[in-house]
């Protein structure tokens, strides 16, 4: 890759010969990235070539001149902030790493990230990180954590950027276990990263443990609970019972167990009134969505969609988020169209089983089964024993994917495309 200044800022670019690998899928995938650690890729046609750019305006080269280990020390007021901003480097060096692990589970191989020093990001501070991921076709072969190179990754972890942050011993284990594809070994060493803070800001917290922990035992019995705080003191009712009856007060041991009693029975009377306004409300809701999407297609002039819009909205309800399976192979006695709306949408040959129907001999009983949580789509292979491929990669058996609209999943031998609609409001 190499960097160019453009007429609105500053750029780092790919050229890419030919066109046709790259990929949308990947290309949404990295735009929507939660982590929030890869730039954005947009791409600009040259002939018949392609130019893949990611803008970096406003940050710096983690090999840049001016940035060190401390990269703001002239601005520090106190060896505290300093600590701290050594404190949140660590953290985001263990997302980034965790963020590695997350394009594996979308199908993305680590091998189209940039790692080389010149081609990372980050602010002034030296807190963020921003790294460059080729929206590229992945080689099924190539979606693991080996094809991020552990010979990248050491030249990566060899800059002044992460002394200080983590310890030899730990970038020693991060590449051995990219060099012997240990995701296990690597998954660990990186929630040791985001949760333990470096020693230098470990030994200078030790001061104001003390003070902290005091106040969070001022403020521990005012943040329970309801259900919480009559736990509570169910439980100092039945110590006191015992006391009572270990002092031969019997007739105070009696009322402070009976005490104990009738807290129990109103916790589990209100926590049983709760559930039952939950589950009241969830059907609803659930059924004002469900008819949306059965009615909301229905033919009705424009103009009297318009009136009811702005006339009885208490009437109008948004629709589910929902999916549809569109048939890609040419099968007879299969639907053409399958919609996904609930919550979990069971597919296989069984009819019991299963809310999509497959009659095909390579498609199991309870073959795969697509969960919708707010708004997104998992699908969850069922069986190892017939194939379930998203974007022609094999997935494993009761492991969470997250497909997204226009991704192609197939089932056995029979290929859809999966697509995520919104429904009129």
């Amino acid at each position: 890759m190499q960097i160019r200044k453009g007429p609105f800022g500053y750029f780092a670019y790919e050229k890419i010969d030919n066109p046709d690998i790259l990929s949308t899928y990947a290309e949404e995938v990295i735009a929507g990235n939660k982590s929030d650690f890869f730039l954005n890729p947009s791409t600009e046609y040259i002939g018949s070539s392609v130019m893949c750019c990611f803008e970096f305006s406003g940050y710096v080269q983690i090999t840049d001149a001016e940035f060190s280990v401390f990269p703001s020390q002239k601005h520090l007021s106190s060896h505290k902030k300093e600590n701290r901003i050594l404190s949140l480097r660590r953290k985001t060096v263990g997302d980034l790493f965790y963020s590695f692990i997350q394009l594996l589970d979308n199908l993305v191989s680590p091998s189209t990230i940039e790692l080389e020093p010149d081609m990372v990001f980050t602010d002034p501070e030296g807190i963020s990180i921003k790294l460059c991921c080729l929206p590229v076709k992945s080689n099924p072969d190539e979606i693991t954590l080996a094809s991020l190179g552990a010979s990248r990754l050491e030249k990566f972890l060899s800059c002044d950027f992460f002394k200080g942050i983590i310890s030899d011993d730990e970038k020693n284990a991060l590449v051995f276990s990219v060099k012997e594809n240990n995701e296990k070994m690597f998954v660990n060493l990186v929630k040791t990263i985001q949760g333990i803070d470096s020693p230098a800001v470990a030994i200078s917290n030790k001061v104001t443990d003390n003070n902290e922990n005091k106040d969070h035992a001022l403020k521990f019995i005012s943040n329970l609970s309801k259900t919480e705080k009559e736990l509570l003191l169910a439980s100092v009712s039945s110590l006191l019972s015992l006391i009572f009856l270990f002092a031969d007060l019997t007739l105070s041991s009696i009322l402070s167990f009976l005490l104990t009693l009738f807290i129990l029975f109103s916790i589990f009377k209100n926590k049983k009134k709760a559930e039952e306004k939950i589950q009241k409300e969830k059907t609803l809701e659930q059924s004002k969505q469900r008819s949306s999407i059965l009615f909301s297609d229905t033919a009705v002039p424009e103009e009297e969609k318009l009136a009811d819009i702005s006339n009885t909205k208490s009437n109008t309800y948004k629709p589910l988020v929902s999916g549809k399976l569109t048939l890609l192979t040419d099968v007879k006695d299969i639907q053409h169209c399958y919609s996904v709306y609930l919550d979990e949408t069971f597919i296989g040959s069984d009819c019991f089983l299963s809310d999509i129907v497959i009659d095909d001999p390579k498609v199991s009983p309870l073959h795969a089964v697509i969960k919708k949580n707010n708004g997104l789509f998992y699908l969850i292979p069922k069986t190892d024993k017939g194939k379930t491929h998203i974007e022609d990669s094999p997935v494993e058996k009761e492991k969470n994917y997250e497909i997204k609209s226009g991704q192609k999943i197939t089932i056995g031998e029979i290929e859809f495309r999966f697509t995520i609609e919104n429904g009129i409001v």
